[in-house]
């Protein structure tokens, strides 16, 4: 490691307070984060989504530090240069919160490795992604999104799905229902993070909710009581023609024997084929998607892991999960079945034991390792990429082609195409009203949901054009012009008092 070259003579002194001292060893412990298990006292490492493992720390083999090079810490001395001027400079010290500068401080340094999968996670973020990992947490039993409002266009706190079985499903809670307020707190503005975090909470504890519903007039206050929620990990039934229909939603920890369970079951009732259906499925953990793989492969590798650190690794079948059962069988997939799914379908073409049908898949085959901060929260550092057993690399490919193309699902498209249309009524009142901002809104968020719509499109760049136009047309400062239309009010009743009034009478000449 260098020697760190001391900081200009610019008046400051190279001094440290105990305040200042903690964090520069912050800065050190997160400048060093990809050194993974440096220290003897580390928290876990874990890898997610496609691939996500869960591993115990240990050392980089040597020479494989920053292949070879000396970790420099003049970007640490730049920043802590940076901290110490605006803690000496800063005109009310009461704003600078050591955690929240330094929190700034690492996720403006991970946005500029410019890879969108390496992100921070603080200790809230980190307890509600290991809950989920492990496919439980406690809760009410709800997935929460946020939906535009056809009206304003602004982001509402909606509750996607209700689990059943669960709190909020014994609530009464339904599909579409508007959070507007949690423990009356309002919601606009809020993320979803911030969301879950003030609904999650002790099991026994209770929430109120209030929600606004379609058809109900006023909004209404649910009290639900927490209790430890199961996510589902997966959908069955069987269909018509005795075909067996497994979707798999999550590559979380109980995926595998979940799985086997149905499976077993489907193979007793005699079904004569099988559906595997990933839509949707974003991923999760790579030992999961190779114990999932496993069930229908017997043997051979189910994919190869490339990393820096630890170069490539080959992920062979279980044969302890394998279930010998031979029927005709379909993976399912969709653009949004990414990481943990596009190993499983890779994996299960390039063995010739199902085909792929639907859409291409979404493309993304980087691995995140999850390295635990000593002091406080986690980095999700990209640490490889991975290829299916044929060596095809998903992500160049922009992800696994299906061997059967299908459509997506008529019912949403139509969907969305009555709500684009909406969005055109409604920016078609908003230019007859010249509201040029809000209709330029309107028009492209009907775009958005139907890509297709000329008349979208047009009426867009009608706005845009419109837009510009009346910009151009406004060559007068009209501030200016006010300004002169105020100091006139104050100079004209001064200008009449100076000026001599006229004589209203006549005097004689002189004789």
């Amino acid at each position: 490691m260098e020697n760190t070259p001391p900081l200009p003579a610019n008046g400051f002194k190279w001094r440290l307070s105990s305040a200042l001292a903690l964090v520069f060893l912050l800065l050190i412990t997160f400048a060093l984060g990809y050194q993974v298990g440096q220290w003897q006292n580390a928290l876990p490492i874990k890898s997610l989504t496609a691939g996500t493992s869960f591993r115990t720390g240990q050392s980089p083999a040597s020479g494989q530090q920053g292949q070879g090079q000396t970790l420099s810490l003049r970007p640490i001395q730049k920043l802590f240069e940076v901290y110490q001027v605006l803690q000496r400079n800063f005109y009310d010290p009461s704003k600078l919160e050591e955690e929240k500068l330094a929190e700034g401080a690492i996720i403006g340094l991970l946005a500029r490795t410019g890879d969108r999968y390496t992100h921070y996670k603080g200790p809230a973020d980190l307890v509600q992604f290991e809950s989920k990992s492990h496919g439980e947490f406690e809760g009410i039993g709800a997935e929460l999104t946020l939906v535009p409002d056809l009206q304003t266009g602004k982001q509402r706190l909606t509750i996607a799905n209700v689990f059943p079985e669960q709190p909020a499903a014994k609530s009464g809670l339904a599909p579409l229902d508007r959070i507007v307020k949690i423990d009356g707190k309002p919601t606009e503005g809020m993320t979803l993070e911030q969301a879950v975090s003030l609904i999650r909470g002790p099991r026994g504890t209770k929430v109120t909710l209030t929600i606004e519903r379609d058809g109900i007039p006023e909004p209404f206050d649910v009290v639900i009581t927490r209790q430890r929620v199961q996510i589902p990990v997966l959908q069955k039934k069987i269909l018509e023609a005795n075909v067996g229909y497994i979707r798999l939603l999550e590559f979380n920890e109980r995926a595998a024997n979940e799985v086997a369970k149905v499976v077993r079951e489907l193979k007793d009732a005699g079904v004569k084929g099988l559906i595997l259906d990933l839509r949707g499925n974003a991923g999760g953990l790579l030992e999961a998607a190779v114990e999932v793989a496993s069930i229908f492969i017997p043997k051979g590798p189910i994919v190869t892991v490339r990393s820096r650190l630890e170069g490539e690794q080959v992920f062979e079948a279980n044969p302890a999960r394998y279930i010998p059962w031979k029927v005709p069988m379909l993976v399912l997939v969709d653009k949004q079945s990414a990481s943990a799914s596009e190993i499983v379908a890779g994996a299960l073409k390039d063995h010739g034991v199902a085909r792929i049908v639907g859409e291409k898949t979404y493309g993304k085959a980087s691995v995140q390792t999850v390295v635990g901060l000593k002091t406080g929260g986690a980095l999700v550092v990209t640490t490889g990429s991975y290829f299916t057993p044929s060596g095809y690399d998903i992500q160049a490919g922009g992800g696994i082609e299906p061997q059967i193309k299908l459509e997506g699902e008529d019912a949403d498209k139509a969907h969305n195409k009555k709500l684009a249309q909406e969005w055109i009524k409604r920016g078609v009142q908003h230019l007859k009203a010249n509201e040029i901002a809000d209709a330029i809104l309107s028009f492209s968020r009907a775009g958005e949901l139907d890509k297709d719509n000329k008349e979208a499109s047009a009426l867009f760049r009608k706005a845009v054009g419109q837009y510009i136009a009346e910009r151009a047309e406004k060559k007068k400062d009209q501030q200016l012009e006010r300004a002169v239309e105020i100091l006139l009010k104050n100079i004209e009743p001064k200008a009449a008092e100076a000026s001599p009034a006229p004589s209203q009478s006549k005097r004689s000449p002189a004789r």
